[in-house]
């Protein structure tokens, strides 16, 4: 800053002449140099130029920086028309089209003039109001639209707190040994080396930034598969009039290759399977097994490949690709027509006949960190030259219950993991609004606490956020319901009912949150926001199906839990009758009983009804049924 003694000998007519004073000069610098007029340094200034009529009034402000204009090396337009300025500030933001970019150019010039074109595009359309057309697909139109509305919303809100970091979250350090470590290690020391039921340890998470030119796998263990169909007894009959056995004689009087056809008709009688894992263009695949209840115990690697090579949990929750396991029977056909030749020439060809299939999300896979367990195989409800076995009556005890709801169907057991652990999305902590009154809402809080502090791998539910973002008790969602007319048929039975509307609620798109949202917040719509929006997650179908139940006078309860392949699930529990409950998924309008062992909910954490929220202080890892008996709710 200027003194103002300086600023007159500057002003003056000629250097050294500190008396002789150009008024008008003086004012001019003054106001070009926006002197702060209630600077202390610059009082006598202001005073004589006050006294000289230079200045009318002070200013009511103190400016911090005088010569800001001056740093200022570009106009607020410049930095708008700034091709790098906008991509910096749209990434920021975390728009779609640019929060996968990982380098963004230094000059400008290294950009390219259309980078926006497709994010413009993208703005005009929604600007846009799309031309009303009769049908679905105006109405798949508009729903795209408010989803995609309130999805920016939704992460708007969200934002501050994602971004919310911890020491924990940027420093990754191991445990400085302790008495308690110590100890556990010598203990190890005694354990078995191969134990009878070994467990499997936790891995150590991987940054995204240490990921960066690593090559990442999916790790696919297939154990074991149960119930495959097998060959039909009209395909073995095929297959023995195209070997053509038994009919040639040869020199010494006996019959040629008899032996060879029994043996062949023997193996075709069975299935000799093998399983094929496909993913983003890479295979692999299994050796051949024998039977209808093969065991493979082979690992599998698969290659993973993120788009832009963008290891951030944002980047992996938009990955829509999925891990498909096809299972295949390995049929070997001779081809030979020439009987004379069977015992030189060997001519024959192999087929592989389609079992069915699984198709698992990648989302799946990357959220749960690994799966385990017995996936249920789609198969078509007709395979030509093939039938499934007769088992017969169960031996654990449970009679044919349990073996109702899995008879007919295949099963593969398998476990599915990502190397290296890549880091999770982080959950949403924070604290919305919410119109309960704060003393319930603290009492429930602090009644799920204990639960949680009790057994850290349940995940039990007391309120969630609806989609406006406030924060509800899960209680609301459930109220009974009347079903569509269409679906009350008075001549059918009950059950036929009951089926016809699961499967009435199966069909309702089903698309899950962090899809649709991008972010791992749970939001529950209503069943009539559900039912104008026709498309939702797990928790949505589970609610609308549970309501229809209660509607049709059947106990029907919300089972919060975890489940194969879905991980943390939501299904629909009912009473059948005394001591017999099944578990309905709504999503697929299936239902299995709580005693079949191929059930996909392997762990219930809580009950939800319409009063109260039930769980049991039990240290059960995987039990389906002990909520029932008692239960310790809010009440």
């Amino acid at each position: 800053m200027l003194s103002g003694t300086f600023a007159i000998q500057c002003c003056s007519r000629s250097p050294g002449q500190a008396g002789v004073q150009n008024r008008e000069k003086l004012f001019r610098w003054a106001a070009e140099s926006r002197l702060d007029p209630n600077h202390p340094n610059n009082a006598g200034m202001m005073y004589m130029m006050k006294q000289a009529g230079g200045i009318a009034q002070a200013q009511d402000y103190y400016r911090l920086e005088q010569l800001q204009e001056e740093f200022n090396f570009a106009t607020d337009e410049q930095i708008s028309a700034s091709r790098r300025f906008r991509l910096l500030r749209l990434r920021d933001s975390e728009v779609p089209e640019f929060r996968s970019l990982r380098m963004i150019p230094a000059n400008e010039q290294e950009i390219q003039k259309d980078v926006f074109a497709a994010y413009e595009k993208r703005k005009h359309a929604a600007s846009v109001e799309t031309v009303s057309h009769p049908g679905i697909d105006a109405h798949r139109a508009a729903v795209t639209k408010y989803l995609k509305q309130l999805r920016e919303q939704i992460i708007q809100k969200l934002r501050v707190a994602q971004h919310r970091r911890t020491l924990q979250d940027m420093v990754y350090e191991e445990q400085v040994p302790d008495i308690g470590t110590l100890g556990t290690d010598l203990l190890r020391l005694t354990e078995p080396r191969h134990p009878l039921r070994p467990t499997r340890k936790e891995r150590k998470k991987v940054t995204a930034q240490n990921l960066a030119g690593t090559q990442v796998k999916i790790l696919v263990n297939i154990v074991r598969g149960f119930d495959l169909p097998v060959r039909a007894a009209e395909d073995v009959q095929n297959l023995s009039s195209v070997y053509g056995a038994s009919q040639t004689v040869s020199r010494t009087g006996l019959k040629l290759h008899e032996s060879v056809a029994m043996t062949t008709l023997a193996s075709c009688s069975l299935v000799r399977p093998y399983v094929e894992v496909s993913f983003q263009g890479s295979m692999q695949r299994t050796s051949v097994a024998e039977g209808p209840n093969p065991t493979w115990n082979e690992e599998l690697e698969i290659s993973f490949k993120p788009p832009n090579s963008d290891f951030s949990p944002t980047s992996l929750q938009s990955i829509k690709d999925k891990l498909y396991f096809h299972i295949f029977d390995e049929v070997v056909m001779d081809v030979l027509q020439d009987d004379r030749q069977r015992g030189s020439v060997v001519q024959q060809r192999i087929e592989r006949r389609w079992l069915g299939k699984i198709a698992l999300p990648f989302n799946t896979i990357y959220l749960n960190s690994k799966i385990e367990g017995s996936f249920h195989v789609l198969s078509p409800p007709v395979l030509l030259g093939y039938a499934y076995e007769d088992r017969g009556p169960r031996g654990d005890g449970l009679g044919a219950q349990g073996w109702e709801a899995s008879s007919g169907n295949t099963y593969l057991t398998m476990f599915i993991t990502i190397e290296p652990y890549l880091i999770l999305p982080e959950k949403i902590e924070g604290k919305f609004e919410s119109s309960e009154a704060p003393s319930l809402l603290s009492g429930v809080e602090a009644w799920r606490s204990s639960f949680t502090n009790l057994f850290p791998q349940r995940n039990i539910k007391t309120s969630v956020l609806d989609m406006s973002g406030k924060t509800v008790f899960i209680m609301l969602y459930i109220h009974p319901l009347k079903p569509p007319d269409v679906l009350l048929n008075e001549t059918a039975s009950t059950l036929s009912i009951y089926e016809q509307v699961a499967h009435y609620v199966s069909l309702i798109p089903s698309i899950d949150d962090s899809v649709i949202y991008n972010s791992v917040c749970d939001i529950w719509s209503t069943c009539n926001q559900f039912l104008q929006l026709l498309c939702g997650d797990e928790e949505e179908h589970a609610v609308l199906l549970c309501n229809y139940f209660l509607h049709l006078n059947k106990r029907a309860w919300l089972c919060i839990g975890f489940a194969v392949p879905e991980g943390q699930t939501t299904y629909v529990l009912t009473e059948e009758s005394r001591d017999v409950y099944w578990l309905w998924c709504a999503s697929g309008g299936e239902h299995y009983s709580v005693r079949d062992s191929f059930c996909p909910m392997q762990a219930v954490w809580c009950l939800v009804n319409e009063d109260n929220v039930s769980s049991r202080t039990v240290h059960s890892k995987y039990s389906r049924t002990f909520l029932l008996r008692s239960p310790v709710g809010l009440n």
